[in-house]
């Protein structure tokens, strides 16, 4: 039997062994870096992989930019080089598909952190009333990504504590590799990173692309049934869909609070640079359903409207855009569902920007909701629905 100095020797040989070996693994992690955390790729081609809450980190560690776009699926198509044409400056898109405004907070602290200067954010302000501030989408848990948006970047290397990257640990274009990581993709360029079209190319182009949906989407067909259903009742003149005061109240304090709490502090906090606030436009049809029977759940889309412009729109460095009075809103065929317009709306809303035309003030506020009910109100419901009866039937 050995004595204490051989076990000594045998318990530093281990720890050295474990040592070496989760040394390894850290200098995989910083020499590999497939997330681009620490830096853009060394011997192997600039890819990436197309889980936003997980790759902006890497954008905004270790690529130059000095503007972003950051929303949720209803900015994921725009082009950021298309945005540095019309607008000015070198632009990345940041949009995770699902993100609430606590998560955009999260993403823009980092962002500020880490570049010296940001000329432009384009930011969507989408309504998502029964949102409280503070709440986040429980699809994807905060715990699993918010470690990599805090002060400290070595624990950032817990991203790599996967063996599943290590399969991949030469970037394996074999799609079977990233095929076991729940939500990855490899994508080469930045400009296709998050954008979710073309894949849903043939559910654009009017009722009888939505009705050919549905047998790639059968939940999109409830979303159709739905449309007929409100447009009998509308026609009938039946019961409208009202909430209680206490309700509407509740989900006007959650959607201003958010934006104030997540958002608002933000532009205040960098005056130097200029926030493009935009409400996304969707579809005609669904608001005229909301004007015509979801009555409370359009008033709260108003009163946000209202609370934003009231709380943001004087300040120098912020200009809010309301595009629901386009033209283009009124045509289903720009939109595969109630609410994604087509790639082609998103080069539209970046030349609007550019132009100043859609900028909400406090001096056209009132005109603005007005006539956008109006349109609602006005909006055929019963047309679109006997088409789509007869096209699903």
């Amino acid at each position: 039997m050995g004595g204490p100095a051989a076990h000594r020797r045998f318990c530093l040989c281990v720890l050295g062994t474990v040592g070496a070996l989760f040394g390894s693994l850290l200098l995989y992690g910083f020499f590999f870096d497939p997330w681009q955390l620490f830096h853009q790729p060394w011997f192997r081609e600039n890819v990436f992989i197309n889980n936003a809450r997980f790759q902006n980190a890497g954008l905004i560690n270790s690529h130059d930019f000095d503007s972003a776009i950051l929303g949720n699926s209803m900015a994921e198509n725009f082009s950021a080089f298309e945005a540095g044409q019309k607008l000015g400056g070198r632009f990345v898109n940041l949009s995770m598909a699902g993100s609430l405004f606590s998560e955009r907070q999260i993403v823009l602290e980092h962002l500020f952190r880490k570049k010296k200067k940001l000329r432009q954010l384009v930011i969507s302000l989408d309504h998502m009333p029964t949102y409280p501030a503070g709440a986040y989408n429980q699809d994807m848990p905060p715990e699993r990504f918010t470690f990599l948006y805090n002060h400290n970047p070595f624990d950032d290397f817990r991203l790599y504590f996967d063996i599943r990257l290590l399969r991949c640990w030469n970037f394996s274009k074999k799609k079977s590799c990233w095929d076991e990581i729940p939500g990855t993709a490899r994508v080469k360029s930045l400009e296709e990173l998050y954008q979710w079209f073309p894949y849903y190319v043939k559910a654009f182009g009017g009722v009888k692309a939505w009705c050919g949906w549905t047998k790639q989407s059968p939940p999109f067909k409830a979303f159709l049934d739905e449309i007929i259903r409100v447009a009998d009742i509308v026609a009938q003149q039946g019961q409208k869909d009202i909430w209680t005061e206490k309700f509407l109240a509740e989900c006007r304090n959650n959607s201003r609070s958010s934006f104030e709490q997540h958002l608002l502090s933000i532009v205040t906090a960098h005056p130097e640079t200029e926030f493009l606030f935009f409400f996304p436009p969707y579809s005609r049809l669904w608001y005229a359903m909301q004007e015509q029977y979801y009555v409370s759940y359009y008033k709260s889309y108003q009163l946000f409207i209202e609370d934003v412009v009231r709380a943001a729109g004087n300040l120098p460095n912020v200009r809010i855009f309301g595009f629901d009075n386009q033209e283009f809103t009124a045509d289903i065929a720009n939109y595969k569902d109630q609410s994604h317009y087509h790639k082609d709306i998103n080069a539209k809303l970046l030349r609007l920007m550019a132009e100043g035309r859609g900028l909400l003030r406090a001096e056209n506020l009132d005109a603005y909701l007005q006539e956008i009910a109006g349109l609602a109100a006005d909006y055929d419901l019963r047309a679109v629905a006997a088409e789509l009866q007869s096209c699903m039937n």
